[in-house]
């Protein structure tokens, strides 16, 4: 009878031990809570930045956009007051972008328009592809 009585005793002492030990009711997770904050995030748009290298044939500055050839589409793109755009990491306005000069540019779509985000101009490269090339391959060919 004693045996049983402190196997009783102590059943229940693991028990309130557990209880007491538990999450309050207040800092439980709630499914609900959990739920709504996936649904928002579902239903923001991600904004996706794309890439395209070119020459940029022509900059208007009256109604902010430019045109840019690539291979094989000319793209007309605007531009606002917080496009960046460097020419060799110097930050210039794009009223200074000479035409005919290849550039990089990185671009948004926004409400059906593409709106440039960074136009990037290298005039470097430019000068080591006129000079002679570097390559014996290239000189014996």
């Amino acid at each position: 009878m004693k045996i049983r009585t402190l196997c009783y005793t102590i059943l229940v002492s693991i028990g309130l031990l557990f209880v007491a030990c538990g999450q309050s009711p207040e800092t439980a997770p709630r499914k609900a809570t959990v739920a709504a904050e996936k649904k928002s995030a579902d239903r923001k748009k991600t904004v996706r930045v794309k890439h395209l290298s070119g020459e940029i044939l022509a900059v208007n500055t009256q109604t902010k956009t430019m045109t840019v050839r690539t291979r094989d589409t000319y793209m007309e793109l605007n531009y606002d007051d917080s496009t960046v755009v460097k020419v060799d990491l110097d930050a210039v306005s794009p009223a200074e972008i000479p035409p005919g000069i290849r550039a990089t540019v990185k671009y948004v779509d926004k409400k059906g328009k593409s709106v440039a985000r960074g136009i990037f101009i290298s005039t470097e490269t430019a000068d080591k592809k006129e000079g002679t090339p570097q390559s014996s391959y290239r000189n014996s060919a």
